[in-house]
């Protein structure tokens, strides 16, 4: 008789490790994923991604407006569970509902804790140009992120990856990672390490701020932003009084005398913009306010834009 769970869990990424704790022959007792809501212009409600997941495998489904609910409360402590597993779920966990499981709340976390501790681990790495960074499974405690450590595993983050591509990898990573240690917490195997409180940094949540492109900063820095913050919020400079969104860019090879935010030639796929220390961006896709995403080429041919031209750097809004 292996341990019974409860999964919390909302996005795609918690969907996957639902299944594969349900293929690998766990018993899931219950679901818990965050309230159906309405999506696109129709407004159509639409089920979570684990809410889909949990039906296709008929497992019991619950959606609290809030991890608070005293019905919730209740439910869960009937089930009388071994663990909790938590992954994305998108909610603070009480510290009552903490208390239910026999053994533990396990979280897996998509960062090498105490580094990133937040809604946002994997953007805010890739925004911090880091090479190495990883998945953590954790003991959950009333602070956030913050309990011991059951096991970690590194990841080498490739230096063009985006966003959405090291999710993938890092949920690869980390989905067998939670089965391993439901497996050592429920056998008493398992070791805890408490995290070094003197190694904290925070991943807060995305913003649309976050997405300013200032470029009095190096053009390496500004598309490690991109790359974090891509594809969602994205980022952004201002071309005259218009917000001009870039949806792709890179950094080129070249070195210029021009001032920050100066374009000063057009190559085959983008523009040249000046950035911080001499360096240069490459703009090569962007979006000016419902218009449709161009190629830079074509969005510059389209307003008959010619080097020299400015782009106006907007400072990012601080990380806290």
């Amino acid at each position: 008789m292996g341990p019974r769970l409860v999964f919390f869990g909302t996005p795609q990424v918690a969907a996957r490790a639902l299944e594969a704790l349900v293929t690998g022959g766990f018993d899931v007792a219950a679901v818990v994923t965050q309230p159906d809501r309405p999506v696109g212009r129709g407004q159509r409600i639409r089920h979570t991604p684990v809410h889909e997941s949990a039906e296709k495998l008929g497992l019991t489904v619950l959606q609290p407006e809030s991890a608070k609910d005293g019905e919730l409360l209740e439910h869960l402590t009937a089930l009388a569970p071994d663990l909790f597993t938590v992954v994305a779920y998108g909610n603070f966990l009480p510290e009552k509902l903490l208390a239910v499981p026999r053994l533990a709340a396990l979280n897996l976390h998509f960062s090498l804790l105490p580094a990133y501790r937040g809604a946002a681990p994997v953007n805010w790495a890739l925004v911090d140009g880091v090479d190495k960074t990883g998945v953590t499974v954790q003991r959950m405690v009333k602070k956030m992120d913050a309990g011991d450590v059951v096991l970690q595993r590194e990841l080498a983050v490739g230096s063009d990856e985006t966003a959405p591509e090291l999710q993938e990898r890092l949920t690869d990573l980390g989905v067998p990672l939670l089965a391993e240690a439901v497996e050592l917490v429920y056998s008493g195997n398992d070791t805890r390490t408490p995290q070094d409180e003197s190694r904290v940094t925070f991943a807060p949540l995305l913003k649309r701020e976050h997405g300013g492109l200032d470029f009095t900063r190096p053009a390496r820095e500004l598309y490690d932003r991109w790359r974090g913050l891509s594809p969602r919020p994205g980022v952004f400079c201002l071309l005259g009084e218009e917000t001009l969104k870039v949806h792709r860019c890179r950094p080129v090879p070249e070195q210029t005398s021009e001032p920050p935010g100066a374009v000063f030639r057009c190559t085959e796929d983008g523009w040249l913009a000046a950035c911080g220390g001499g360096s240069v961006l490459e703009i090569l896709e962007v979006q000016t306010g419902g218009s449709t995403r161009l190629s830079a080429k074509n969005f510059a041919n389209g307003r008959r834009l010619k080097p020299p031209f400015r782009l106006t750097p907007v400072v990012p809004a601080p990380r806290a």
